[in-house]
């Protein structure tokens, strides 16, 4: 019997789901179900509802529903989480430059994996990377499915501003940070695509379970999607 998913408090006024510990779309499937199912029928009380990788936290005010009567609450949608029809998967395609200006790390990544600059873009921008989950600022989108022929480490020191766009991964992630923020991520391009609008609602373009794919265009390509949405494929 598997001891997974579980369910435990976090601090006086958040559950927290923890499914199988990996990151993998099957699990990430659950986690994504599971929000929808408690979405539908939230309950009086509930605040937050917040899918990551392989976990869900829910934020709740104790002053309108207990913890148990939450834990039951989660337990019942668990139990039909698996007959849960979530959004049909979408594709974005993002136009990217790699190397130079806009990929200061290529050159270095493709030393640390004894290929050449143009082999390292190749296996990047022919993946599709599946989102997992939205977070960190300005709606950062977490992208999983990175071939392990790219696996390298975070910068030891992480740059204090990375210009938004820019495209790149470390570990087993990769990402298109929406706009300047800090980061240890290697960035091997940059797409000028819009990928975070406050005017707009929602402000970002994707959700959990869609795909993104990064071909690799010209510069003057590129730049003629500046300002531009996001381009999805069926």
């Amino acid at each position: 019997m598997s001891e997974w998913p579980k369910i435990k408090p976090s601090g006086d006024s958040a559950m927290l789901v923890e499914f199988d510990n990996r990151i993998d779309p099957e699990v990430n499937r659950l986690v994504r179900a599971l929000a929808l199912a408690l979405e539908s029928d939230r309950p009086p009380g509930v605040q937050e509802i917040l899918p990551a990788y392989r976990t869900l936290m829910v934020t709740y005010d104790p002053l309108q529903i207990e913890y148990r009567s939450l834990q039951e609450k989660i337990e019942g949608c668990l139990d039909r989480a698996d007959r849960v029809d979530l959004p049909a998967r979408r594709l974005f395609r993002l136009p990217t430059v790699y190397g130079g200006a806009h990929g200061p790390d290529l050159d270095r990544v493709a030393q640390i994996l004894h290929v050449s600059p143009e082999e390292v873009v190749q296996r990047f921008s022919q993946t599709r990377f599946l989102v997992y989950f939205i977070g960190f600022i300005c709606g950062l989108a977490y992208l999983g499915g990175l071939p392990e022929s790219l696996r390298v480490s975070r910068l030891p020191t992480p740059r204090t501003i990375v210009p938004g766009g820019s495209v790149g991964f470390a570990g087993g992630q990769a990402n298109a940070i929406a706009t300047d923020q800090p980061s240890g991520f290697n960035y091997i391009g940059r797409t000028f695509v819009t990928l975070y609008d406050p005017q707009s609602f929602p402000p970002i373009p994707f959700i959990a379970g869609d795909e993104i794919i990064f071909p690799s265009v010209s510069e003057e390509e590129a730049l003629r999607a500046k300002g531009k949405e996001a381009e999805e494929f069926l």
